[in-house]
């Protein structure tokens, strides 16, 4: 049994495969060809957002993104909800804080 592949950019495809890298491609039945097609297939990179942590308070912590400042916070429901409501009033505080500390280091 004869086998025929068409490579699509053929050139690129050694290329990737001569510089050792990984090499995403479609491989599909092209009915106007009459063989199977090897198409390289490189997506874009994902871009990853990177946080930096600003404060960590006693029930949660404060991060900085490229477009948002993110609270996240827990709060154990052993505590009660007196003490937790004043746990939430002292962490927005400190996360106020942390927040106007920081742009007065990024401004100078």
């Amino acid at each position: 049994m004869r086998k025929i592949v068409w490579v699509i950019n053929a050139a690129e495809v050694v290329k990737t495969v001569k510089a050792g890298r990984k090499l995403q491609a479609v491989i599909a039945w092209d009915d106007k060809l009459g063989m199977v097609t090897i198409k390289a297939n490189n997506p874009p990179k994902v871009k990853v957002n990177k946080s930096s942590l600003l404060c960590r308070m006693d029930f949660g912590k404060v991060t900085e993104t490229a477009k948002f400042y993110r609270v996240n916070e827990n709060f154990p429901k052993a505590l009660g909800l007196d003490c937790i409501k004043k746990a939430f009033d002292r962490d927005a505080k400190d996360a106020k804080a942390a927040i106007v500390t920081n742009e007065m280091i990024n401004r100078v």
